[in-house]
């Protein structure tokens, strides 16, 4: 899973983009596009009184906090509800306002629809009712119900078949390193479908892994190897 661009807009028109620290509406010093102390272990820093940092800074803190942080705490649940790209997204941007979706959730146990309705009510700080938070739940609630368009792999698929009949564990890491370009086609596949692997050329255990994974998607014998059916439905599975 990926952020897309509708929820980097939504965070960033509801965070504003502060160059300078200012304390929250609970007196949190906070800087960016709200990044606080709480995401030290990403940005490297606390936040503090007189900070000044630049806008490249800020939108880097931003995207390494949500990959690193937030939308881990958002695909925890994902073999639960199996999220689109706007569910993940409105609930990273969710988590990354409150701290994390457990509780929206019940730990996993609420429907996606008791959890769209449940979004509106976190909407207070310290106690008091907020417009602004309010709003910001609605923007995250309609994004969490808009539908994803499937979309089709873009991308260069592998060329080589049925002159070689699939890829297989150990292929590019050792022997046959000629393959490592068509291999980084399926890897970089893969990661588009929803892995998260090294683009290398290698085809090793987390290739196999993913590999496995996508066969299961669709229905294929599970062996983890990479050949003619899985090349037929790389073509025309959407997303």
């Amino acid at each position: 899973m990926r952020i897309n661009q509708a929820t980097i807009d939504l965070i960033k028109k509801w965070e504003g983009l502060y160059l300078h620290s200012y304390q929250d509406a609970v007196s949190v010093w906070t800087i960016g596009f709200g990044t606080t102390s709480a995401d030290k272990a990403i940005t490297g820093t606390s936040i503090k009184k007189g900070m000044t940092i630049s806008k490249d800074t800020a939108e880097r803190w931003l995207v390494e906090s949500l990959e690193k942080k937030y939308l881990p705490k958002v695909m925890k649940y994902d073999d639960t509800y199996h999220w689109n790209e706007n569910e993940a997204g409105a609930l990273t941007s969710f988590a990354y306002n409150i701290g994390s979706i457990d509780q929206l959730t019940a730990y996993g146990t609420r429907s996606k629809k008791v959890i769209a309705d449940k979004m509106l009510l976190y909407c207070k700080a310290d106690g008091r009712k907020l417009k602004g938070l309010l709003d910001r739940r609605k923007d995250e609630r309609k994004l969490f119900l808009t539908p994803c368009e499937p979309q089709k792999y873009k991308g260069d698929l592998p060329t080589i078949f049925p002159k070689r009949k699939y890829f297989k564990l150990g292929d590019g890491i050792d022997s046959c390193t000629e393959l490592r370009p068509q291999i980084e086609l399926v890897q970089k596949f893969l990661n588009w479908y929803g892995a998260d692997l090294t683009v290398d050329g290698k085809y090793g255990k987390k290739t196999k892994e993913a590999v496995t994974d996508f066969q299961k998607d669709m229905r294929l014998s599970q062996n983890g190897c990479f050949g003619m059916k899985c090349l037929e439905k790389a073509k025309t599975v959407r997303r």
